[in-house]
């Protein structure tokens, strides 16, 4: 009776733990899968960003948290797009901080990435100048071609820290080589960009 009883305990214990495992699996799926809040960017490059001179080449901006761990895999996504369209345009990171900090805030691996691959970076307090291109979530692109006008809005990954090819990075590659793409907008997957709207 007694073995009964144990076997009866660790089986109960066994569908316990299991369960645990598929909720957690299930939790991190939905996280993984789960896309930030964007909103619509501007048609054309809005003042605030916009060159001193009519650019010569495309302008792509991402905006970045750069203390989001998801944001790694779409600063390597940013490197194998300018691989593959070297020259094709200029990249403006808009870097998020919040308006109290010291600049130093931003200092880490994503910025010294970015960096390294010659992007512009703009220090951008609260988030303001990422909201003005409707990026609310840190690696959300918005692309304006030499004509001024937006061409693509969205992420360049596929889930939250998910690295390797996606109808978001194919996109802006597409479009860099002066190709019509068939995607004009994708979700972005990434941490929040803090806008306060009480400063």
């Amino acid at each position: 009776m007694r073995s009964y009883s144990s076997q009866r305990v660790w089986v109960i214990a066994l569908l316990i733990w299991l369960s645990a495992i598929a909720l957690g699996y299930s939790w991190l799926f939905r996280y993984s899968f789960a896309a930030g809040k964007t909103m619509a960017a501007p048609s054309t490059i809005p003042e605030s960003l916009a060159p001193a001179k009519p650019p010569a080449r495309a302008q792509l901006f991402i905006a970045l948290h750069p203390r989001c761990p998801c944001s790694r895999a779409t600063v390597r996504e940013l490197a194998r797009i300018l691989s593959r369209s070297a020259d094709a345009s200029e990249v403006t990171v808009l870097m998020y901080k919040p308006a109290g900090e010291p600049n130093g805030w931003i200092e880490g691996a994503l910025l010294n990435d970015c960096r390294r691959m010659n992007c512009r970076v703009r220090i951008d307090p609260d988030g303001r100048l990422a909201a003005g291109l409707g990026s609310l979530t840190s690696g959300g692109v918005a692309l304006y071609g030499v004509d001024g006008k937006l061409h693509y809005q969205g992420g360049i990954t596929a889930s939250r820290g998910h690295e390797g090819d996606n109808i978001g990075e194919s996109a802006v590659i597409q479009i860099l080589h002066g190709d019509d793409a068939r995607h004009r907008w994708m979700p972005v997957f990434g941490c929040p960009i803090q806008q306060r709207s009480n400063q």
